[in-house]
């Protein structure tokens, strides 16, 4: 295992707990849900030679404050400049999964000039218009279901164990993919006070997600997007969608692979970031 120095910082009015590891040009880590910084540790694990990761637990989640607002993707690639800030990264890379994708998406909007790349991995994009585009509230029960925080609360308190081992089994292509003390460890997460109410906000403000990635998308990223989904999971969507808003995007569809990518298919992965990154100037 990687050796990983944890830190805490108070940007853009919230304090953020967060991970640093490795040597060489930086990588900004934005994770989905139900996760946290952990669940890119087999990247970093497999790549921590050649870049300096930087993963927090983003707003809402984990040992990061988890406020009553502030959760548009805007406002969290706010949060996440103010951490570049911090550790004095000029120059980054972005690396995404889940609902991490949309803030990202903002992040290297707002930071055109600093980001290197995104590279974003099973990502929803919302608020997008092109010929065969899908809205991800269509095929995916949940996201409209979380979007009604209230109600999501009062069904999954108490049932967190059977509620998140749904999702770390069935949206994944191999059900023993995620390591047992893997999920063990994000239901302790998600039982923390106040962590299921916070991160369910990341889901309440998906009408704001599309909105204002409809608005950031009217103009083409110019930095260079990977952008991977699972066979058994958003397929060609994330690929699709990166292919609309950069003028220069990789990626496709990764064979037996669901959701859980990084758990999944560690190997194929970070060679295809590796190989991303080195072909990105710096």
């Amino acid at each position: 295992m990687t050796n990983l120095t944890h830190k805490r910082a108070t940007v853009n009015g919230v304090r953020l707990n967060y991970v640093v590891a490795g040597k060489g040009p930086v990588v900004l880590c934005m994770h989905g849900w139900p996760q946290n910084h952990r669940e890119f540790m087999p990247v970093i694990d497999r790549l921590a030679e050649h870049y300096t990761f930087i993963a927090p637990d983003l707003r809402g989640f984990a040992d990061s404050d988890k406020p009553y607002q502030g959760y548009d993707p805007i406002n969290i690639a706010k949060d996440m400049l103010g951490l570049l800030e911090v550790e004095q990264a000029h120059t980054f890379h972005i690396l995404s999964h889940d609902l991490g994708g949309p803030p990202s998406v903002a992040l290297a909007y707002l930071a055109a000039e600093r980001a290197l790349s995104l590279a974003t991995i099973e990502t929803p994009f919302f608020g997008l218009d092109f010929p065969g585009y899908v809205d991800p509230r269509v095929p995916y029960w949940h996201l409209s279901m979380h979007m009604n925080m209230d109600i999501s609360r009062a069904l999954i308190e108490g049932r967190e164990d059977m509620y998140l081992r749904h999702f770390f089994r069935d949206f994944a292509y191999n059900p023993t993919a995620m390591p047992e003390s893997d999920i063990d460890y994000y239901v302790m997460q998600m039982r923390q006070p106040g962590n299921l109410r916070a991160s369910l906000n990341h889901y309440g403000s998906i009408p704001q997600m599309a909105e204002q990635t409809a608005q950031l998308t009217k103009g083409k990223l110019t930095i260079p997007v990977l952008a991977w989904g699972g066979e058994v999971s958003f397929g060609d969507h994330c690929f699709t969608s990166a292919k609309h808003i950069a003028l220069s995007a990789k990626g496709g569809v990764i064979e037996q692979c669901g959701h859980w990518v990084f758990e999944e298919k560690p190997e194929f992965i970070s060679a295809e970031l590796h190989q991303f990154w080195r072909g990105v100037a710096v």
